[in-house]
This record gives C-alpha cells, structure tokens and sequence, in this order.
C-alpha cells in the first residue's frame, strides 16, 4: 500500500513542480541549445494541450533580451525553425560581444601614456 501510494503523488508532486518550473523557464546563462533541450524536457509535463504557435510564443519569451529582441519580431510558428534562427541569433550576437570585449580602451582616457595612432615620436 505505502509503495503504490508513494508512486501515484511522489510522481504528481513531481509533474506539478516540473509544470511550475516549465511556466518559470528562462534562457539565463544556458545557450540557444541547453536551454531548447531543457524546454522540450519540461514541456512534456505541462497538463494543457500545447499548440505549436503556443510552444513558440512561450520559448521566444524565455530568451536572453539580446536574442528575444531579434526573434520575437520574426513570428516564427514552427518550434524547429524557431530554435535554429535563435541559434544562428546568438553565434551571431556572441560574435559582437567578443568584438566589443577585444576593443578593449582604446578611447579611454585611463593610463596617460596612450597615444593616438597617428601621434608620431617627435625627433629629439
């Protein structure tokens, strides 16, 4: 009896935390990819019938605000294809902020010694 009572609500409380976490889910730290498999894991424990479009919707939302702001606008309604373009979004975006971090500070006035790339050593 304890072992059958155990199984029926251990695995409800489970699909309920696990519904909750899935209405929760954020992007975060996880790239386009870690975070599809987490929201396909989680998706399975969602009591209401999901439609595509839904499923779409609710992922574009989850996304880091970088990528949300290049997807959202595109309407996508097909979970694969939404997930590929969100890819291509952040090798994309991460490309940018590898360039801005490389820059490094060139116009800053920190340091004093820096010159301008076209101050040329005066003779002496």
């Amino acid at each position: 009896f304890k072992r059958v009572f155990l199984e029926k609500y251990f695995l409800e409380s489970v699909r309920h935390a696990k519904e909750a976490e899935f209405m929760r889910l954020h992007q975060g730290g996880l790239s386009v990819s870690e975070y599809a498999m987490r929201f396909e894991h989680l998706a399975h424990f969602y009591s209401q019938a999901i439609s595509e479009a839904w499923k779409c919707r609710k992922f574009a939302e989850g996304l880091r605000q970088e990528l949300k702001r290049v997807v959202v606008p595109m309407t996508i309604t097909e979970f694969s294809t939404l997930v590929e373009k969100a890819k291509v979004v952040e090798r994309l975006e991460g490309g940018n902020r590898v360039m801005k971090t490389t820059k490094g500070p060139a116009g800053s006035k920190k340091g004093g010694s820096q010159r301008k790339p076209y101050d040329r050593p005066q003779p002496q």
